[in-house]
């Protein structure tokens, strides 16, 4: 439980933890690492709030279990309230649905994290590849119209017509080893 006579330092140092602990909440929600059942009843003492900013859906509040470190999101069930301006605050709930988060510990969430964005990083390995392949083609493509004109057009032409080519080309030339320094940063990782 937060206590009142805590000093300024330490209201912020809980804020923050509130806030990580629900970014890992989130994160964790997003990965399905969770359990969701319905409860007649929630012993709130031995819990503490840690909802940061909005409640999940709107509707589920964040508690930290005090001994096990264990998160849990809480939505108290009340018979036709849907979490708007009508919701009435005097009827007590028939059960909450909770949603238990596994616990893990800083190292095995920042392994889960690391895991679940080099599964997904498909996209980032397709992006990378045709990056490279659309370069040799705008390479292809300039030298072909550049040529094309040398042999038809004057020299000043060629260089009013092409001009904007090879600025892109070198736009592209200067991108390229920086996309490739940070795609092989992101896969050392």
């Amino acid at each position: 439980m937060v206590d009142h006579n805590m000093k300024e330092y330490e209201k912020l140092l809980f804020e923050d933890t509130k806030r990580k602990e629900t970014l890992k909440a989130l994160t964790q929600i997003k990965l399905g690492l969770f359990e969701q059942k319905e409860e007649e009843a929630f012993d709130f003492s031995l819990y503490t709030k840690m909802t940061y900013g909005k409640k999940y859906k709107g509707l589920y509040d964040l508690y930290q279990n005090n001994e096990t470190l264990e998160l849990v999101l809480v939505c108290p069930l009340v018979e036709n309230n849907k979490g708007d301006y009508n919701e009435r605050k005097d009827l007590t709930p028939y059960a909450y649905d909770c949603i238990y988060l596994e616990y893990l510990d800083e190292e095995a969430y920042a392994l889960v994290k690391q895991a679940a964005v080099h599964e997904k990083s498909v996209f980032i390995d397709v992006f990378y590849y045709i990056s490279i392949v659309f370069y040799f083609i705008y390479l292809a493509i300039t030298l072909g119209i550049t040529i094309y004109y040398l042999i038809n057009q004057s020299f000043e032409n060629v260089l009013i017509l092409c001009g904007a080519f090879w600025g892109g080309l070198g736009v592209y030339t200067v991108l390229l080893p920086i996309l490739l320094i940070q795609y092989r940063k992101f896969k050392a990782q």
